[in-house]
């Protein structure tokens, strides 16, 4: 498995086009490489960054109101 990243990716195909090193167009490189990527690194990032951090830093609490950032008050 290959851990890719988009930004990358945005430079060295088009990069290797340019100069002729390999045998691929700009389509290959969109359908095979680009766009897989992307939404790895999309679906890579909520789920393995973004929800962990929601659930870990979720403010509410049944039963608890937050009325400032460091104080709550029971309900």
């Amino acid at each position: 498995m290959g851990f890719e990243h988009s930004i990358v990716n945005m430079f060295l195909f088009p990069a290797g086009i340019n100069y002729g090193v390999g045998d691929f167009s700009i389509i290959d490189y969109l359908m095979w490489n680009e766009i897989p990527v992307i939404l790895g690194n999309v679906v890579g990032g909520l789920v393995l960054t973004g929800l962990p951090l929601y659930y870990a830093h979720k403010r509410t609490v049944e039963g608890k109101v937050v009325n400032s950032e460091f104080a709550e008050d029971t309900v």
